[in-house]
């Protein structure tokens, strides 16, 4: 399990109407409350003011709390939709950091989800393919990787080999036996 808090926008840096920003780790409960006085239900988007460490409110904006072990990263996470200026993002980004949050890491949040069992291994590859995909095919293909059907071949697989093991085991410890 992490201990550290980490953010990150999760939006192409330009001018657009709204933006995201994720906040993943165990200090997000904290920030929701410091940040907009109020904890709001877990999965329920709500308006609010976020206010910075220095009392001044930089945006009006939804945000989105996921309980820990509910989320994407199976921490607790904040999702902020502010408006999309890249200022006003960057100053929202500074303000989290000044209270303890970390830039992510490229991948970070997907290897977070993988650490904490919320995606295989394959599924974690498939989001890359998902987000470079240039094609109806490939989009495809990434997409029932990310569902979970690589895994779940592998998965089968790994069965059926245990499965002859253990026969395998059974007929050499017990050569004797009329064992199938």
């Amino acid at each position: 399990m992490t201990t550290d808090t980490i953010v990150a926008p999760a939006t192409a840096n330009g001018e657009a109407a709204l933006a995201v920003i994720r906040v993943s780790g165990p200090d997000v409960p904290d920030l929701v409350q410091a940040i907009f006085a109020h904890t709001p239900p877990p999965r329920r988007a709500t308006l609010g003011n976020y206010t910075s460490r220095v009392g001044a409110i930089i945006d009006s904006l939804v945000y989105i709390l996921y309980a820990d072990k509910k989320s994407y990263t199976g921490e607790y996470l904040l999702e902020l939709n502010p408006h999309g200026n890249p200022w006003l993002i960057r100053k929202i980004l500074d303000d989290l950091i000044s209270r303890g949050c970390r830039l992510a890491e490229a991948g970070e949040f997907t290897r977070r989800a993988f650490i904490n069992g919320k995606l295989d291994l394959s599924q974690a590859e498939a989001v890359v393919q998902v987000i470079q995909a240039r094609s109806d095919r490939a989009l495809q293909a990434a997409r029932r990787q990310l569902a979970g059907s690589v895994g779940q071949a592998v998965n089968s697989l790994v069965d059926k080999l245990l499965q002859i093991t253990a026969a395998l085991e059974a007929y050499i410890d017990f050569p004797e036996e009329d064992l199938p």
